[in-house]
């Protein structure tokens, strides 16, 4: 501790000055202050101060470890006159502290250092013994010599490979191990073996030499100013140094052991220089030579000089190494040739196979001609009727609350087998909302009530198994036909031990019995393709159902956007159904025509969530009639009900005084005050609502409010009376009646007939792979633009980049090519975006009437939809580009090219995918897939050095595909090039992955960079199916 008690006044001398404020209490708070003093000082980062303390306290802690007296010696202080750097080694001025060469540790840089060069001075065990255990692939005295290839990569950048240079020729920094030959020294040695060490360093242009007998150093020397030259062709070295300065060790041979001769005084003050050394490479013999020391020489051992045999070994990399010759571009041989064809002709043998596979499926089979079609189902007919139980569907106290808002209030009915049940009311009635109750739809809101069928409560699960459900929008694929269509449903849906001949029956049998079998071979058609017209598509979204056989069968407005012939049809078609097929029908309707209501056989009016009539459809007039609502002669039953129960909740604006006389009983014409209210949206010539409204068929409620201006403002609140009048009825009691028998009297159902096992999870897969492939085949412009692009960028990519040189230029062409081919790929990933919209609305209600596993649609979706898309189109696009850019054909580079581009364009195209689930809207999902591709872009490793990000941040490059991509495509191509660039008079010649290191790319990280392009593709899959699962399902 005296070193620090010497030190303290020094420093706090220094803080005084700079750093007033820190204070030094203990040594730790001294280590700590010399951070704090560097950042200040005009030496900053001249020397380690903290290491060099360091280094001296575990100096002191080794002293103790081996039983040395804790009493104080003088501490080291190179500064100090007593103390000097062996080795001509630079003294700390700062510290007091010498700074050694390598190989040399110790105080004062006497001993020799073990282990290896690479390890570094402070990591490196000072010898112990009278020789060293050098690390595996290191030589030499002090280890400092490399004797093996591998240990030199721990000098190079990440990713390449170091040489160990052997031949003795000086490239940057090289270190001899040299045995002494002059026969009168060794012989005069008794069998002590004298050696040398000589290390030089060219850009310093400085040697040193150390000369030793039996592993013991005895004097060194520090040569400067010096030229080192080389002759390749004449196998020599001749190095020569105007400066020479040699010193003893102290009490060592030659330099005063006992009974060895002292030539301290001779070196120190005769040897000046210059000094030479010399080589001839071939053989390994060298010489070194001093005027004054060869006249010692010559003078003791009769020799001119010293004579030495020596080995070499210098770390470099391979184009460093004096001769090499660059290899040029490497061209495009047969072989790379005949690679690049084999790659293309198996692609092309996967898509003819898959295709081949694919088209054996039942959808890619002709359904056959009208004309066989009696005789090849003729023993397969009565499909409708089999696995079906004919349902009496009753239900009681249907309510529906949702946001604190009533949208039904007690609604009741029953329907019975071979009946259609009519659900009508004004828009906002409620009559979407208690279909999907009834059909046990998800709902968001609170319901109550009970669903009977047969007089017994069933589970929902076994409930959704006998009911079918049809949307009011015909959502269907436009490319397939009308019979693939329901084929579909009947591939997925029906048991899957029915054989393929009783599922067409089936399919032909709805075909026919919904009258839409001569057109079975049209497609659906679109918006932009003519197809079938829209009472055909209705029907066919009733047979997608029908072929299963359900015993209840729900439509939401069948009749909605179909003409008056088309909307009779389809009632007909459904009521031809209920009776021939012992169907239960419900549906909604809006204001069907008079010859459509006249095939209703039960009805439900609604109003505003209120329950008006439920009951026949023949009693319907007359119970109205009776309670004074008499539809007018010549107007239409259905839009005379809609009429007298729309508004029934009407709130107008009326005087004071009125509303007052109104509350009070008095009479008043509330009646004028509804036909004069400028604000009422109500038809004011409507003649039966003007005939009803003096019947006192409202209540009025006055309701009170202020206006904006302050002014008071009186409205009343029009109820209708119709569903009370209802609800009083014996009407209503009937149906209660029934309902209340259907309860205590039920008709046991074998639920267990509808507990079939559908088609299994292989075959859904392979099922709606067909579907999809033959929806890509029909319709090939997305599939087509996506080849013809690859194979216009990889042509235009190849003319822009032809023949791309190895310099500097071409360093930054090759990585233009890469980055824009990854934006490309990463851009036209955004069509996925609009094909999994397109089929949204189709997933949804095919999941909701239980098509199909939702992995096995994700799968096909990923089958026929990702991989055509993704895999194949790089592999086509860098195919043309390739051997025309003349990038590496070495290593295998274009196979892992392939594979880099293929785990991007599948990784960003699931990542994209997973946008499109998420986000509905086609315009905010495009904007967001680009800001996240563009945000992936950034941290690609062009725009930003990745060492240069912090660690807040940093996190953006982790989940960066683009990053992993681009990295591992510039290391595949660059990472053993040798650049080279001749400007202004200047050659210079560099490896590819030191500029890649350089920006901040780590060239051993090929491997590395698929396996995290591999990881994130795999967690895109696994989070695209999770949203899928659990955010894209039916909400009504």
């Amino acid at each position: 501790m005296r070193f620090l008690s010497l030190l303290l006044p020094l420093i706090s001398a220094s803080l005084a000055v700079g750093t007033a404020s820190i204070e030094i209490q203990n040594e730790k708070d001294l280590y700590n202050s010399f951070d704090r003093i560097k950042r200040g000082v005009v030496i900053n980062d001249v020397f380690d101060i903290k290491q060099a303390l360091i280094d001296q306290q575990r100096q002191l802690e080794l002293e103790s470890s081996l039983g040395v007296k804790e009493e104080c010696p003088p501490c080291f202080n190179c500064n100090l006159p007593n103390f000097e750097c062996v080795q001509f080694s630079q003294c700390n001025s700062f510290t007091g502290m010498c700074e050694c060469r390598d190989g040399y540790g110790g105080m004062d840089c006497s001993e020799p250092l073990c282990g290896s060069l690479s390890d570094g001075n402070l990591n490196r065990p000072v010898r112990d013994s009278n020789s060293c255990a050098c690390k595996p692939g290191w030589g030499g005295i002090n280890c400092n010599m490399c004797t093996e290839d591998n240990v030199c990569d721990a000098f190079m950048p990440e990713g390449l490979t170091g040489t160990c240079y052997k031949t003795g020729i000086i490239v940057n920094k090289f270190h001899e191990m040299c045995d002494v030959t002059n026969p009168k020294i060794i012989s005069i040695l008794d069998g002590k073996k004298p050696q040398a060490t000589f290390s030089c360093n060219s850009t310093a242009e400085t040697c040193d030499f150390q000369f030793w007998i039996d592993q013991k150093e005895s004097f060194y020397c520090a040569l400067n100013k010096c030229k080192l030259d080389y002759d390749l062709s004449g196998n020599t070295t001749h190095y020569n140094c105007e400066e020479v300065a040699c010193k003893c060790l102290p009490d060592r041979m030659l330099c005063g052991e006992a009974g060895s001769i002292d030539i301290s005084e001779f070196l120190t003050e005769t040897i000046r220089g210059p000094g030479d050394f010399s080589c001839n490479v071939a053989d390994s013999t060298c010489r070194f030579s001093e005027p004054s020391m060869n006249d010692l020489i010559q003078s003791v051992f009769g020799d001119p000089y010293i004579t030495l045999h020596c080995k070499s070994g210098e770390c470099v990399h391979k184009s460093e190494i004096p001769g090499y010759d660059i290899p040029g571009r490497s061209e495009l041989t047969w072989n790379g040739l005949f690679l690049i064809i084999g790659v293309a002709l198996v692609c092309f043998l996967i898509v003819v196979s898959a295709v081949h596979s694919i088209q054996q499926s039942p959808l890619f089979k002709k359904s056959g001609g009208l004309d066989n079609y009696d005789a090849a189902y003729e023993d397969d007919l009565s499909a409708l009727n089999k696995n079906f139980t004919p349902t009496t569907l009753s239900f009681e106290n249907i309510s529906y609350t949702i946001k604190g808002q009533q949208v039904l209030n007690n609604v009741f009915g029953v329907v019975q087998p071979r009946e259609c049940l009519a659900i009508m009311g004004g828009s906002g009635a409620g009559k979407t909302t208690l279909l999907d109750i009834l059909a046990g739809k998800n709902k968001g809101g609170t319901i109550s009530g009970s669903c009977y069928v047969n007089g017994n409560l069933l589970d929902n699960d076994d409930y959704k198994r006998i009911v079918g459900y049809v949307d009011q929008e015909d959502e269907l694929i436009p490319t397939l036909t009308v019979y693939e269509t329901v084929l579909n449903s009947a591939l997925l849906r029906l048991p899957r031990d029915m054989t393929l001949r009783q599922k067409e029956a089936r399919v032909i049998e709805v075909l026919n019995e919904l009258r839409i079998l001569n057109i079975k071979d049209r497609e659906i058609g679109s918006d932009f393709k003519r197809g079938i017209s829209g009472g055909e598509k209705r029907r066919v979204s009733i047979a997608c159902e029908l072929v299963t056989s359900p015993s209840i069968l729900f439509l939401d407005e069948p009749t909605s956007g179909l003409d008056a012939f088309n909307a009779k049809n389809v009632i007909e078609s459904l009521v031809k159904l209920s009776r021939d097929f012992n169907r239960t029908i419900v549906f909604t309707i809006h204001q069907p025509r008079s010859n459509i209501v006249s095939l209703f056989d039960k009805l439900i009016l609604l109003s505003e969530g209120d329950l008006v009539y439920s009951g026949d459809m023949i009693k319907c007039n007359d119970f109205f009639a009776r309670n004074g609502y008499q539809c007018p002669l010549g107007y239409n039953l259905a839009d005379y009900l809609i009429d007298i129960t729309v508004n029934h909740k009407k709130l107008i604006k009326v005087d004071s005084a009125i509303a007052e006389s109104s509350g009070s009983g008095e009479t008043a014409d509330i009646h004028e005050q509804f036909l004069q209210n400028p604000t009422s949206d109500t038809d004011i010539t409507r003649e039966w609502e003007h005939f009803a409204v003096h019947r006192d068929e409202y209540n009025f409620d006055p309701i009170k409010s202020k206006s904006s201006s302050g002014e008071e403002e009186t409205f009343v609140q029009i109820t209708n009376k119709l569903p009370s009048i209802f609800l009083q009825s014996p009407l209503a009691g009937d149906i209660k009646d029934e309902i209340a028998n259907t309860k205590a009297n039920p008709v046991a159902i074998d639920i267990s007939r509808k507990k079939i096992k559908h088609a299994s999870f292989i075959s859904q897969v392979v099922i709606l792979s067909s579907r999809t492939f033959k929806n890509l085949y029909r319709n090939p412009r997305l599939l087509l633009s996506h080849y013809f692009l690859s194979l216009l960028v990889g042509a235009f990519c190849g003319y822009l980049y032809y023949d791309v040189s190895n310099d500097i230029s071409g360093f930054q062409n090759r990585l233009g090519l890469f980055f824009f081919i990854l934006a490309f790929f990463g851009f036209s990933s955004l069509t996925g975006l609009h094909s999994f919209s397109t089929e949204r609305i189709i997933f949804i209600r095919e999941r909701a009437n239980n098509y199909y596993n939702p992995l096995s649609y994700y799968l096909s979706k990923i089958f026929c939809d990702i991989l055509p898309l993704r895999v194949f189109p790089p592999i086509l696009l860098i195919s043309i580009a390739y051997p025309l850019v003349g990038l590496t054909m070495e290593n295998n580079a274009f196979l892992k090219c392939i594979l880099v581009l293929v785990l991007f364009n599948v990784a960003v195209s699931v990542e994209m995918l997973i946008v499109g689930i998420l986000i509905k809207e086609p315009g905010t999902s495009t904007m967001v897939g680009v800001l996240v591709l563009l945000l992936s872009l950034l941290f690609a490793g062009l725009f930003i050095n990745s060492e240069d990000l912090k660690i807040t941040i940093k996190w953006l490059e982790w989940i960066s595909v683009f990053h992993y991509a681009y990295e591992a495509l510039s290391i595949n191509e660059v990472k053993d090039l040798i650049l080279r660039e001749k400007k202004y008079g200047l050659s210079i010649e560099v490896p590819g992955a030191v500029i890649l290191s350089t920006f901040g790319f780590k060239v051993g990280n090929f491997w590395n960079d698929n396996a995290y392009l591999g990881g994130l593709a795999f967690a895109f899959f696994v989070l695209g199916y999770f949203f899928l699962h659990y955010f894209t399902i039916e909400k009504k």
